[in-house]
């Protein structure tokens, strides 16, 4: 079994570059101030009141499996 070093290297280099760029978005994302319009508010809002009520309605633990089975 051949096992090259370098490549390794740089497939270990090309994923913390990845990991960097994801921390550097999300701090970026974090430290934004949001700034939704009306519709972005409702449409957020009846979105957790659909998931609030689905899972009212069918426990949380068949949300869960519902969720992961798709």
């Amino acid at each position: 079994m051949t096992y090259d070093h370098r490549s390794a290297d740089i497939h270990r280099a090309d994923l913390d570059r990845e990991i960097e760029t994801i921390r550097i978005e999300r701090l970026m994302a974090a430290g934004a101030p949001r700034h939704d319009g009306i519709l972005e508010r409702t449409r957020r809002g009846i979105g957790r009141a659909l998931i609030a009520a689905g899972t009212a309605l069918m426990g949380r633990e068949a949300a869960a499996l519902r969720i992961y089975r798709a």
